[in-house]
Parts: C-alpha cells; structure tokens; sequence
C-alpha cells in the first residue's frame, strides 16, 4: 500500500480474490504483439549499464507462455482519480482533452506492474491487470477491497464518484484483506461531504485542496512559480565559451562501465547493480527497459 501511495495512488485496497472476480474471458491488449515483435528484433544503441540483462529478461518475458494464476487469493487494488477537465479555451487544452481514462489507466498501470514484478522478486506469484489486459473485474476488485461501492452496476468510490481508474496485482503472498464498504446511506456524512470533508478535519484533502488545477490551467503547474522572481542571466557564473555542448549527458553510462570514472563507479554499474541494490528499482528495470527500444528512433 505504501508503495502504491508512494506513487500517487489516490487509493489503495486489498481483497479477497472470489469466483466472482475473476472475468470468463481475459481481456488482453492487441498492441502487445507488436511490441513483442519489437522486444525480439530491435538491437538497442544505448550502453546503459546492465542493458543486456534487462534486455534479455524482457525477451524471456515475451516469450514465456501464458501460465495460470487460478491460484492467486489476493488482489491489491490501486485507483487513481481524474483530475478536472481541461477547458477547452485553456492552453495546450488540444493535447490532453478526453484522454483521462488513459492518464489513469497508464498512471495506474505503471504502478501495478512494478508492484507485480517486486512481489515476484520476493519468490511469490504475482501478475499485474490493467484496463488494457486483465484477467479479473476490475470494478468488482475495487468493490470487493472496500474502496467502491456498486451503483448500478458501476464502481463508485467516496470522494471521486466514477472518476477514477483501476489497476489490480493478483498474488499468492498472504496479505490482510480490506473489509467492504458499509453502504452509502450509513456513513458519515459530515466526513463524505460534509463540514469535515469541506475543512479537511479528518485527512490532508479536503472539498478546497483536492485538485490542485481546480483554479490553475495545467499549463502553471500546480505551484505557483509565476510569483517567484526571476533574472535575465544565471546568479551562478558560467564560462559558457568553455563550456562543451555534450550529447546524451557525456554518455555516463558507457563511461562508468569502461572505468573512465573510477574503479568505484565501475564496480556500481556493472550489471546494472547501483539499480539491483534497491529493491523498487530492481522492480522498475524491466519496465525500463522496454521504453529503451523507443529512445532509439530519429529525431525530428
């Protein structure tokens, strides 16, 4: 749950896995093949440290059968809200308007999937679902781990409504389950939606701070950095004519591998060990590697 919230989950719930959990048909994401196709043919440029490992552990990945997960008991259910809507006059309104549900599904998904991974670093069976490529109700996990209730037959949580989206880790690591949520009716109300709610008496949000872009266009970030003062030059004197314009950050990377940094910075990345050292990291380096076969297309 930390890690989850570590990651802006909005939410973080834990639930029992039923029958009724489970989908009769899995949904899985076309566009995986593709990138299967890309993970087996596509030679990474880069000389990031521990490439190779992580490049051949995604292809084992890829090419691994499908394996059975009926023996999952426990779901980890992380949901992350929608912020407001952009306002179609505001700038930069054109890229980002209807496309919540994928900012929740990518955030989300992106969590799990680490989570997954870490679970399985620990020896337990985990697998991660996400809007895209699932195996299990997503709405009836969140329901089931007390953070919605059903309304209609759709998942609505406190605070947020339907304005979320769901990711699951299944696992076979004993956790405490979460129990369900009492119904709407019997609850707090002061506490829902009430003066609690409106004051933030009882939590660090309130009905006031909940969306930092409730008054900001997202273009002004969420801090306000136009009251800062600002300088036409730097305070810090830079000999910009000795100053060499370098590509890719001198390419550390190779450096410290080649030793060109010191036996010290050698020993740390080779094979990638300044990353295996922490373990969320070590959980990340998979799903790193993937997006290193994007960097290596032209630029335009």
């Amino acid at each position: 749950k930390s890690f989850g919230y570590f990651n802006d989950a909005s939410m973080v719930g834990v639930a029992a896995l039923s029958d009724a959990i489970w989908l009769e048909a899995p949904r899985r994401n076309p566009s995986i093949d593709d990138l299967a196709e890309m993970i087996n043919n596509r030679q990474t440029k880069t000389l990031a440290a521990g490439i190779d490992q992580i490049m051949a552990d995604l292809k084992d990945s890829i090419n691994a059968p499908p394996r059975e997960i009926g023996h999952h008991h426990t779901a980890l259910v992380l949901i992350h809200e929608y912020q407001r809507d952009p306002r179609p006059d505001e700038p930069g309104a054109a890229w980002i308007q209807n496309a919540q549900a994928h900012r929740a599904c990518m955030l989300s998904s992106e969590a799990a999937i680490v989570i997954a991974n870490y679970l399985r670093l620990l020896g337990f069976d985990a697998k991660a679902h996400t809007q895209t490529s699932t195996d299990v109700c997503l709405r009836r996990a969140a329901i089931a781990a007390g953070l919605a209730w059903n309304e209609a037959g759709e998942a609505v949580a406190p605070w947020l409504d339907a304005r979320f989206g769901i990711s699951v880790v299944t696992t076979d690591m004993t956790l405490a389950h979460d129990r369900p949520l009492a119904p709407r009716q019997v609850q707090p109300h002061a506490d829902l939606g009430g003066i609690n709610w409106q004051l933030g008496r009882h939590s660090n949000k309130s009905a006031f701070n909940k969306d930092p872009f409730a008054k900001r266009n997202y273009r002004d970030s969420a801090m306000k950095l136009e009251k800062l003062k600002r300088v036409d030059q730097p305070t810090t004197y830079m000999d910009e004519a000795n100053i060499p314009r370098v590509p890719k950050r001198t390419d550390m990377f190779a450096r410290a591998q080649f030793g060109d940094m010191g036996k010290a910075n050698q020993d740390a990345a080779t094979g990638g060990y300044y990353a295996r050292k922490a373990a969320p990291s070590y959980a990340q380096r998979r799903a790193l590697g993937a997006f290193v076969l994007l960097q290596d297309g032209p630029s335009e």
